[in-house]
């Protein structure tokens, strides 16, 4: 049996309080756990059940944080991860907790990836590249990546990437030709698109006789 010597809040971290015994141990310890066990300062307690309560505590509490998060818009699993991580959970019950999640269906990111793609289709033009990028930064793995990136065809590509050089070169109207065609490159590399479909769509521009009015 340990004493509990001091109980104390964990600094920068939230409902997070570090519980020190008598041999000079301690342990980080959320609220809920303090609360319901009435966790107090003189306190005589047995170690073993200490931990698998504040194991046990962390769990269901990360847990509806996590529910609390995914209510409002679809996450990937990294990200679900860094935000209980900020919240000062252990890497193990983040991991449990995130598994939990998407055996529940909470979380897939196989469909979060799918939806993102479908998204970029109907919002700003945006190149593979760049979809690509903005995946990874979220988490999504390599093979996740391009079974979602599957879903944007070459086609549907090179008519997005159109409708944002037609803008641009309306924009960069008083320029001269070749000026005003490098500032449209540009636009579409800089929106993620590659130079295969940045040079179709200049070819294409070239040929329409409203560009050099």
């Amino acid at each position: 049996m340990s004493v509990i010597l001091a109980i104390e809040p964990q600094p920068r971290k939230k409902n997070q309080y570090i519980l020190t015994l008598d041999d000079g141990r301690s342990f980080s310890v959320h609220e809920e756990v303090i609360v319901r066990h009435r966790l107090q300062s003189g306190m005589e307690i047995d170690e073993a059940r200490l931990r698998s309560r504040i194991r046990e505590a962390n769990v269901k509490t990360a847990g509806d944080l996590a529910l609390r998060y995914l209510e409002y818009r679809t996450r990937t699993k990294k990200q679900l991860h860094d935000y209980l991580i900020g919240k000062g959970f252990e890497p193990e019950v983040v991991e449990e907790t995130v598994r939990k999640m998407e055996g529940y269906r909470f979380l897939d990111d196989n469909e979060y990836a799918r939806r993102w793609v479908q998204s970029r289709k109907t919002g700003k033009p945006t190149g593979r590249r760049k979809i690509a990028h903005e995946l990874r930064s979220k988490g999504i793995e390599q093979d996740t990546l391009e079974s979602a990136l599957a879903g944007l065809t070459e086609e549907e590509e090179q008519q997005q990437a159109r409708l944002l050089a037609e803008k641009a070169a309306l924009k960069y109207k008083h320029l001269p030709h070749r000026e005003r065609m490098a500032k449209i490159s540009q636009t579409l590399l800089r929106r993620g698109f590659d130079w295969e479909v940045t040079g179709w769509v200049l070819r294409q521009l070239s040929s329409d006789e409203w560009l050099d009015t």
